[in-house]
Formats: structure tokens, C-alpha cells, sequence
């Protein structure tokens, strides 16, 4: 069969671009599929001509252009196949395939010293599990399984007129097809009862805010026998009331007074491991930094553990009495003069 005789079946000329090639296949492709006309015996036919000319077309516009995106060739062997490439649903009493279980999400808060040092600790979640009872059937002792009434076994619920009547999965059986004619007591038949397991989590030292920790098939059932979900544990850092954290490195920021800053003293300042006592040097300026070795957090693999690095803030006072204002006149030498000035005149 030549090209042009491919063209002809589809309905198109040669310079039809190739969108509108594919839309008038689908469109002759409802019309012609034999599942839309089962009284028509050559219904099968002329849709096999019209697959094998779509398919031709495609073959020949690919060999032409080049640069064209590489075409995935349908294929029309069985009928389930036909309904999924055109139609986007899934025939009537087409197979349901196996598919992965739901991920599961927990969301866990954690202290800011255990994020940075690690932390061992366990968690509670609430999740469906088989019924030990029935072991997962959802069937009384000797009971059965029958077909389920509102599908009528196929999985899947009715919907629109036409093909498209076949929509999503049964929400009665959950596309099983199956619905336990003498259910268990324990889990009414649904093969699940709601149970709290508990989980051993180690947080690892350095962990940062927002880190998400898998639990590898911890998450929901697989559909007809699909392999199950994870449990994804995302984890939330509480910040520190005075400690915040670059890496291994920590850094806090103390006001001291100008007296302090002046004549030198202790104080007490916020570490891992509660308040210290710090000896400030005299003569301290404001902005000055230092330095803690050791102080932050746990290093990593062959690396040093971070330090805590301290920045000094002095606070000056906004009002004085008159006994303050004299001494720090006194301190300082100052008197009267500055008002004299050149700066003043």
C-alpha cells in the first residue's frame, strides 16, 4: 500500500501537520474501535487499517524530519492497550495493575542541642495495619468473598455515557472487584484496623533544619500486592534562645556594660551545655569577637569539632543621674571645657 493510500484511510493530505494527524486518528479511532460497534463485524477490520496507517504515517514523517522527537509506536495487540493509548482509561474488565503503596509523612520537632550533637529517640505513629484476626482477608472465620455489587466486579465505578462510563476505582471495594461477603468482626472487612507502632530514630549529629529521614516500606499498603510506601520523617529544628548555628560553628552575641567593657570581669554566657562563666578582658571595644575552640558541635568524618564564637555588644545608658554623670565626668576628665570647643563656635 502506498503512502498516499495510507493519507486516504486517515482522511488527511500529505501536508497536514502532524497534530492534526493524531487528532483525526483519535477521532476515527472512536469511531471505529470494535467495542463501539459490536453489531458491525468489519469493525475490526477497518480499525486495524486505520492503526496500521496511523502507525505509517508517523514512520514516514519521523524518517523526514531529522530533528523530529523520537515516536513512541503504539501498540494495538490487545484491546486493554487500545483503550489506555486513545482513550485514556482503561477498558471494561481490563486487568488492574499492581501499584507502590501511599509515602506517609511525620513531621518531628526536635530540641536545638540534639540537632546539633544527635539524638536517639522513638516515635509514635498511627497507621493501618492487616487485621490479625483475619490476617488480612477481611473474612469471618469460613466466610467468602463475593463480587461487588456497585462495580459489579470490575474495579472500578460507572460514570459518563459511552466509554467513558468506566472511571476511576470503586471506592466500595477499592478496585479490588471483591467485597467480603461475612466480613470480620474485628476490622468490619476492610482487612485493616488502625494501630500505633513505634519507631526507633537516630538523629545524626549536625542534623539541619527541614532534614528528612526514610523509612524504607514503613508507608501505606501496595495495590494488588504492590510493594508499600516509606514513612518520611521530616525533621524540625526549635531554635536556641541565644545560640544560632553556621555548620559545626556557633555563635551568640552578650551586651555588657561600659563599666564591664572598660575595666574587664566576668559574666555569665550561653554554651551547649547551659550558662559559663567568661572572663572578659579590659579595655574591650564594642563589636569584638572571641573566640571559644572546641565549643560548637561534633565535627564530621576526619573534621575538627566547631568552636563558639562570642561577640561583645556594649550597652550605653540613656539617662543618668546627676551622682553618675559626675563620676563618669570624673573618669573620663571631662569638665566643662568641650563646650569651649572649636567644634562649638
Amino acid at each position: 500500500m502506498s503512502a498516499l493510500d495510507y493519507y486516504r484511510i486517515l482522511g488527511v493530505s500529505p501536508k497536514t501537520t502532524l497534530e492534526e494527524v493524531r487528532r483525526r486518528f483519535r477521532a476515527l479511532a472512536r469511531e471505529c474501535h470494535p467495542d463501539c460497534n459490536p453489531d458491525d463485524p468489519e469493525a475490526a477490520s477497518r480499525f486495524r487499517r486505520l492503526a496500521e496507517a496511523y502507525e505509517a504515517v508517523q514512520a514516514a514523517r519521523a524518517r523526514r524530519r531529522s530533528t523530529a522527537p523520537p515516536y513512541r509506536k503504539p501498540r494495538f495487540t490487545q484491546k486493554e492497550q487500545v483503550f489506555q493509548e486513545i482513550f485514556g482509561i482503561a477498558r471494561p474488565g481490563s486487568h488492574l495493575e499492581r501499584s507502590p503503596g501511599a509515602d506517609f509523612r511525620y513531621d518531628l520537632q526536635i530540641p536545638f542541642v540534639a540537632a546539633v550533637r544527635g539524638w536517639d529517640t522513638a516515635i509514635q505513629v498511627d497507621r493501618a495495619a492487616p487485621c490479625h484476626s483475619c490476617r488480612g482477608t477481611g473474612l469471618a472465620p469460613g466466610g467468602r468473598h463475593q463480587s461487588c455489587p456497585e462495580c459489579q466486579g470490575r474495579g472500578r465505578r460507572f460514570g459518563g455515557p459511552g466509554l467513558l462510563r468506566f472511571g476511576p476505582l470503586c471506592e466500595t471495594c477499592q478496585g479490588r472487584g471483591q467485597i467480603a461477603a461475612h466480613p470480620c468482626r474485628h476490622c468490619h472487612g476492610r482487612g485493616r484496623r488502625q494501630e500505633t507502632r513505634s519507631y526507633q530514630l537516630h538523629i545524626p549529629p549536625g542534623t539541619e533544619d527541614g532534614t528528612r529521614l526514610c523509612l524504607q516500606g514503613e508507608g501505606g499498603e501496595g495495590f494488588h500486592h504492590g510493594p508499600p510506601g516509606n514513612l518520611e520523617v521530616v525533621i524540625h529544628v526549635e531554635p536556641h534562645q541565644s545560640l544560632t548555628r553556621v555548620g559545626a560553628d556557633l555563635y551568640c552575641q552578650v551586651q555588657v556594660s561600659l563599666a564591664l567593657a572598660a575595666l574587664g570581669g566576668w559574666l555569665r554566657i550561653p554554651t551547649l551545655d547551659g550558662d559559663r562563666d567568661f572572663r572578659l578582658p579590659r579595655g574591650t571595644q564594642n563589636g569584638s569577637v572571641f573566640r571559644l575552640p572546641g565549643g560548637g558541635g561534633p565535627g564530621g568524618l576526619h573534621q575538627p569539632p566547631g568552636d563558639q564564637f562570642l561577640k561583645v555588644m556594649i550597652t550605653t545608658p540613656e539617662y543618668l543621674s546627676p551622682r553618675q554623670k559626675e563620676l563618669l565626668e570624673r573618669v573620663t576628665g571631662l569638665n566643662a571645657a568641650p563646650f569651649q570647643g572649636a567644634g562649638y563656635e
